[in-house]
C-alpha cells in the first residue's frame, strides 16, 4: 500500500501530483495511457456531452439530437465553417439539402441569403433545425433570411421585374417563431370525365349519340357550332349550357378529411375552357393546355390555399363546384371559407389525395373536367 505524505487538506491535483512525483508512479501512468483513446474508441454515452463540449459543438445539439454523429463529424464541420460545404454538412444531419442564393450586391440588405430547399419540409418542427444549422454554418456576416422549395415569388424590383410576376411587398413566405421566412408550395393533378351522374347533377345531360356525320337541321341545340360530329357536338352542348352559371357565381375547391367531413372551400383561381395546344398557360400530366373560345369540351380548374388554409388537418379527396355564392354573413369576395358556408350545388371531379395542410404550405390542386 502506498503511504500518502500530502496533509490532509491537500486538493484532489496535490495527491495526484504527489503520486505522479514519486517514484512508484506506474497506477498513474497507467491511466494516462489508457485516457489517450478515450474519445476515439468505445466511446461511453456518459462522456459524450464533454467531448461536444471539448470540440466547442455545443451550440449545435439543439438541432442534432444523436451526439454520436455530432462528435464524428463535428470536428470537420467547424473547420469548413462560413462555407457552402459546412451549410450542406450541417442540413445533411437532419435530412436536406438546399442551395444558396445570395441577395443581389445592389440591395441594402446584400448579406441576406435564400435557401432554396431540394423539397417540401417534412414537418414544421424541421424549420428551427433548418434555420439554425444554417445560421452557424454562414459566414458571420450572412443572415440565414428565407427558405422556399415549390413556391416562389419574389418581391418587385421596378424596371428589373414584370408586375405580373411579382409581389408588390414582400417575397412570399410567413415566419411561425424566428427570424427566417418559409415558402412551400405541393401541386395536386387530375384528369376527370365528368359521369353521367355529375352530368345530370350539373343539369346539363343529353343523351348519347352515335357519331354519325350531321346536317344543319340535326342540330337541336340552338348556340351550339355546326360540326360534323355528334359526339363534339354534344360534349360543346353540356358545356355551353354551363357557362350563365359560371360567368354569375365563383367556383370552389371542396376539401374533406378521411371522414367525408368539409374541411373547407377555396376559390378557384383559374376555370376556363381549353383544349391541348403546343404550348399555353395551363398544364396537366405534361400536356399544355391553351383557351378555347369555342366549340371546347373540357375546363381547366385550379385553387391554390393560402398560407395557413386549413391548419393541423389532412384533406383525403378534393372536388370541385363549379359555381356556388358565398352563404351570408361571408364575404363575396371571401377566399378560404368553412363548411356550409356556400350555396349548395354538386360537386364534381372528386379524387383521392393526401393534403397536410400548414402553415407555411401552398397547396395548389388543378384538373381538366371533360364533358
Amino acid at each position: 500500500m502506498t503511504t500518502i505524505i500530502a496533509p490532509e487538506i491537500s486538493t484532489l491535483i496535490d495527491l495526484d501530483l504527489e503520486q505522479a512525483l514519486r517514484p512508484d508512479k506506474q497506477p498513474l501512468e497507467d491511466a494516462v495511457t489508457r485516457l489517450r483513446g478515450v474519445k476515439l474508441i468505445n466511446q461511453p454515452p456518459s462522456l459524450l456531452p464533454w467531448l461536444v463540449l471539448d470540440y466547442g459543438l455545443s451550440e449545435l445539439t439543439p438541432y442534432v439530437p444523436n451526439l454520436y454523429d455530432l462528435i464524428a463529424q463535428g470536428p470537420r464541420w467547424q473547420r469548413l465553417r462560413g462555407t457552402p460545404a459546412a451549410v450542406a454538412m450541417g442540413l445533411g444531419w437532419v435530412g436536406y439539402a438546399a442551395a444558396i442564393e445570395h441577395f443581389p450586391w445592389y440591395r441594402a440588405h446584400w448579406n441576406w441569403n435564400h435557401l432554396a430547399l431540394t423539397r417540401v419540409r417534412d414537418s414544421e418542427a424541421d424549420l428551427p433545425a433548418i434555420e439554425g444549422i444554417t445560421q452557424l454554418s454562414f459566414p458571420l456576416r450572412s443572415v440565414m433570411w428565407r427558405g422556399f422549395s415549390g413556391y416562389d415569388v419574389r418581391a418587385m424590383e421596378y424596371s428589373r421585374h414584370r408586375w405580373s410576376q411579382s409581389r408588390y411587398s414582400s417575397h412570399s413566405g410567413v415566419r411561425i417563431g424566428g427570424q427566417a421566412k418559409w415558402s412551400f408550395g405541393r401541386r395536386y393533378e387530375s384528369d376527370h370525365t365528368l359521369t353521367g351522374a355529375e352530368l345530370q347533377a350539373l343539369g346539363v345531360w343529353l343523351a348519347p349519340v352515335d357519331d354519325e356525320p350531321l346536317t344543319w337541321s340535326d342540330v337541336p341545340w340552338g348556340d351550339v357550332p355546326w360540326t360534323s360530329s355528334a359526339i363534339v357536338a354534344r360534349s360543346v352542348a353540356m358545356l355551353d349550357a354551363l357557362h350563365p352559371e359560371m360567368e354569375a357565381a365563383p367556383g370552389w375547391a371542396v376539401f374533406r378529411d378521411a371522414a367525408g367531413d368539409i374541411i373547407g372551400y377555396r376559390r378557384l383561381r383559374a376555370r376556363h375552357a381549353v383544349a391541348p395546344a403546343m404550348t399555353g398557360p395551363y398544364r396537366i400530366g405534361g400536356t399544355p393546355y391553351a383557351l378555347q373560345a369555342s366549340q371546347a369540351t373540357q375546363i381547366y380548374v385550379e385553387a391554390m390555399t393560402d398560407f395557413g388554409d386549413g391548419n393541423g388537418q389532412t384533406a383525403a379527396s378534393v372536388a370541385f363546384v363549379l359555381a356556388a355564392q358565398p352563404l351570408p354573413p361571408h364575404k363575396p369576395g371571401a377566399l378560404w371559407l368553412p363548411a356550409g358556408a356556400i350555396a349548395a350545388a354538386p360537386e364534381v371531379g372528386s379524387q383521392p389525395v393526401n393534403i397536410p395542410f400548414g402553415r407555411t404550405v401552398r397547396e395548389r390542386v388543378c384538373a381538366i373536367l371533360r364533358f
